[in-house]
């Protein structure tokens, strides 16, 4: 009895060891399936954060070309012959708050032309109708 107790204890022993080292294979694989899912993981969060780069950029420019063209019809006066007189170069971007210093110039610009607009229609407008 007591051989088949040792038998069955050297046996469990064996197994626990085998299974331990099948284990410390398997930890060993997902490891480095979590590694690459990982580098995976930050490859695609760089080139998120270069298409991001890219259309801020063309978010820049379009808004750039938005404001020389507000800065053009607000250097024509009315009546003139139809020459316009380029806009000044932009300033250079300096610093955080640029974005905020092209949205109030934008703004400016937007609210000039509005009133412009408006006093085309009061003078086109009959005076009765004021």
């Amino acid at each position: 009895m007591r051989r088949i107790t040792r038998a069955g204890a050297v046996s469990l022993a064996a197994l626990t060891v085998a299974s331990g080292a099948a284990a410390q294979d398997g930890l060993r694989e997902l490891r480095a399936l979590n590694a690459a899912q990982h580098s995976a993981e930050i490859a695609r969060q760089d080139a998120l954060a270069a298409q991001r780069e890219v259309m801020a950029r063309q978010d820049q420019l379009q808004t750039t070309l938005v404001l020389r063209e507000l800065d053009a019809a607000r250097i024509l006066r009315q009546g003139s012959s139809g020459l316009i007189i380029p806009p000044p170069a932009p300033p250079p971007q300096s610093g955080p708050d640029s974005l905020q210093a092209q949205m109030d110039r934008m703004e400016r610009l937007t609210q000039d032309a509005l009133e412009r607009s408006n006093a085309r229609v009061r003078a086109v407008r009959p005076a009765s109708n004021r």
